[in-house]
């Protein structure tokens, strides 16, 4: 009887089913920490959606210890979330901000029909991530499930037939990407001609396939979904879930089995921001059932026997190396391009050296989708990569702006039409029409993907900026303009990449600049403005690198500019009727302005982001004819959004440096409290003579500030926020502003 009792302890089977659950999935990692704990041995895995993750990573050999490290990591949050390593985010591809709420898509041949998304989260970090973790070892083990560290099965949602798909071998990354497609959140995964969803939404607990797949001695069950709510009358999602689900039961059939059962209500499905605490649950549910367990369990795991085996079986990762790509979803010129993008050598390529220019073509405009699949060819001896590419619309309609509490509210339209042949052409333009800002810009740009990628650009702009005395009416009739500058250039830029996050444009132009101001704020109706016309050539000089996450208010990354212009330009002034001078000036000007820019924000530290602003400028920019001309287009020193509507005189100068602190709170992912403090410093302020002239200041005599209060809810739209500012020596130093949107606008002839 001790003798049978022994074979049937060794010989005991244990099935560990994981049920899905999004964030709250990520318990399971505890569970499968506190049975490593207690030697219970894990014979054979089957999950759906996040437990189809966690028993991925189980079966590929990794340790619970392992899973949690790599879970609390920068990458996996990425992975979750849809954010793209700024590692390899590729900037150079990356057109110029601008302030679109919206972008609809249009194909050329149907101008009436677009499509709504059919997710929210970019799934491109987790495919090529579960692509990258699994190739080696997928291949290794003949592309059998049953051959991994530990069989697994995972199961998908055929939406089609409405029947669960269960994947026991082929491409491990296909099935658990598969598995987690969770409707809304990430993009569905079109498997073998069939759309796949996330498994959870016919089998959320899959107990009846390990029974089938593997007939074990005993099972282990892990219910980490938690409570599903109510369908409420308010809430879609909720309609769409129980409208897309089959309920679930969560029993572990078998009577010697035991069900873990974890309460994760407290947490939300996405809440991948509290995974320790997650994890911990499961770890504390696991372990205050574990005398059950140990009571059906007659075998103990050998930690050192197990530490041993998973060493040997992890060897098996070895470099992956690509000779062939094969493209789908795109003609044979585009087809073409994307080659020169991935792999324009013939020779084969390790993958980890292949993943930048992947990401590369992640990047580039021309790309709505792409689907990677590795597979390996046992007559070349290598791995084949295909790309499944879904290309974007033809023609691309953007709306947005900015509604403000000041006037300086402002429309925004953009169209852009592309044309994707070995070589990517894009015709853009946009529209803003404001009461301070309006504008216009064609821009016309061939992108050429070669071993040094490069673009040529032609470009035409025209700028019109009102700059009005305070005023909060909105739509009061109002004086003459105090200032209203314009500007128009035609543009001719090239540039090319400098590694993934930089890159380097030269740019040379002609422009005119018309300037019509009065010279003091005492004047009437029937008065004359001054006018200064400015006509030149220009060129300039421009690296930046930018990991910013936000176009605007971004609490993540740096930017680091450096540029150098050169103008030379013909002056000609016509006093108005308020001049003291009454003469026309026509004078030649040349000089140079050379800038720096670096904007950080340092890794957090809880829920508060620090954040360091420098810029500095030196230029030998003349005196033009008088004081109002030569600060309006003197470099200006603008670091708040609101500082860019307005025209500072003190913030203005020749030579300058300014630098500031931001203390960034993230009370939620999309709710920042922003307090932000600068100094200005010019060399030589720009002083006012009795005339009207201009003149320098004594070096390093004075400083001026500026200051911000601003909370900051980014919705999917734009931002919207609420701020109070503060200006150093001005009348009226404080401000208020509401707006909603981007204060964005095309760059200046001088800019």
């Amino acid at each position: 009887m001790l003798l049978m009792q022994s074979e049937f302890a060794q010989s005991q089977k244990i099935g560990l089913v994981l049920s899905g659950g999004g964030a709250r999935g990520m318990a399971h990692i505890g569970v499968i920490k506190a049975l490593e704990e207690e030697k219970i041995p894990i014979d054979y895995i089957t999950g759906t959606s996040a437990g189809a993750i966690v028993g991925f990573l189980y079966s590929l050999g990794f340790s619970a210890e392992d899973i949690d490290s790599i879970s609390q990591t920068e990458d996996f949050s990425n992975w979750a979330t849809g954010v793209i390593d700024e590692n390899f985010t590729y900037y150079f591809r990356k057109y110029e901000d601008n302030s679109s709420w919206i972008n609809l898509k249009f194909s050329l041949d149907s101008l009436i029909q677009t499509r709504l998304p059919t997710h929210l989260v970019n799934s491109v970090p987790f495919d090529f991530a579960l692509m990258e973790l699994s190739a080696a070892v997928n291949a290794k083990t003949g592309y059998e499930f049953d051959s991994l560290f530990v069989p697994f099965r995972c199961v998908a949602s055929n939406v089609e037939e409405k029947s669960s798909v269960i994947f026991k071998r082929g491409n491990l990354a296909e099935a658990v990407r598969a598995s987690s497609a969770y409707p809304f959140y990430f993009k569905p995964l079109l498997v073998d001609g069939k759309l796949l969803y996330d498994g959870g939404m016919y089998n959320n607990f899959p107990a009846d396939i390990a029974l089938s797949e593997f007939q074990p001695d005993m099972i282990i069950g892990v219910n980490a979904a938690g409570t599903i709510p109510e369908v409420s009358e308010d809430n879609i999602f909720s309609h769409l879930r129980a409208l897309m689900t089959t309920p679930t039961t969560f029993s572990v059939i078998c009577e010697t089995s035991v069900l873990i059962d974890i309460n994760t209500d407290q947490f939300g499905v996405f809440d991948f921001s509290k995974l320790k605490e997650i994890i911990q649950s499961g770890y504390d549910a696991a372990m205050s059932e574990m005398d059950r367990l140990k009571f059906y369990v007659h075998r103990k795991a050998d930690p050192e026997l197990l530490a041993e085996r998973r060493e040997k079986f992890r060897a098996m990762r070895e470099d992956v190396k690509i000779d062939r790509l094969h493209i789908r979803g795109i003609n044979e010129r585009q087809a073409g391009y994307v080659r020169n993008v991935v792999k324009p050598s013939k020779n084969p390529v390790p993958l980890s050296r292949l993943k930048s220019s992947y990401f590369q073509l992640v990047a580039d405009p021309n790309v709505k989708a792409i689907y990677p699949v590795l597979e390996f060819n046992d007559s070349s001896g290598y791995f084949d990569l295909t790309l499944n590419i879904e290309r974007v619309k033809d023609l691309i309609v953007q709306f947005g702006g900015n509604l403000s509490s000041r006037p300086v509210s402002e429309a925004f339209i953009g169209l852009q039409y592309n044309i994707w042949r070995k070589r990517a052409y894009s015709l853009y333009s946009n529209f803003y029409f404001g009461k301070l800002y309006t504008s216009g810009q064609v821009r016309l740009r061939m992108h050429t993907p070669a071993r040094i990628p490069y673009y040529i650009e032609s470009d035409v702009t025209l700028n019109q900026y009102d700059f009005f005395k305070s005023s909060n009416a909105f739509f009061s009739d109002q004086k003459p303009a105090f200032i209203v500058k314009s500007d128009y250039n035609y543009g001719f830029n090239a540039g090319i990449p400098v590694r993934n996050k930089g890159r380097f444009i030269s740019s040379a132009s002609y422009f005119q600049i018309t300037d019509n101001y009065y010279q003091t704020s005492n004047f009437l109706q029937k008065d004359t403005a001054d006018k200064s016309v400015f006509k030149g050539v220009t060129g300039e000089l421009n690296f930046e690198r930018n990991t910013l996450n936000r176009k605007q208010y971004a609490n993540q990354g740096t930017r680091f500019q450096m540029s150098i212009r050169l103008a030379d330009a013909r002056e000609r002034s016509i006093p108005g009727s308020t001049s003291i001078d009454r003469s026309i000036i026509n004078d030649k000007h040349t000089w140079y302005v050379a800038r720096m820019l670096y904007d950080n924000y340092y890794k957090r530290r809880g829920k508060l982001k620090l954040g360091f602003y420098l810029e500095a400028t030196t230029s030998n920019m003349p005196f033009f004819v008088n004081y109002i001309s030569s600060t309006l287009n003197a470099p200006a020193f603008e670091p708040l959004t609101e500082s860019q509507t307005l025209f500072l005189e003190n913030f203005r100068a020749h030579q300058f440096a300014g630098f500031g602190l931001k203390n960034v709170l993230m009370l939620r992912s999309n709710l920042d409290l922003r307090i932000e403090g600068f100094v200005f410093m010019p060399y030589q302020e720009l002083l006012r003579t009795d005339d009207g002239k201009t003149e320098y200041g004594s070096v390093l005599s004075r400083r001026y500030y500026i200051a911000t209060a601003n909370a900051v809810f980014h919705s999917p739209l734009g931002p919207v926020s609420f701020s109070v500012n503060y200006y150093d020596d001005r009348p009226n130093p404080f401000s208020v502003l509401f707006h909603f949107g981007y204060f964005i606008f095309n760059k200046s002839a001088l800019d």
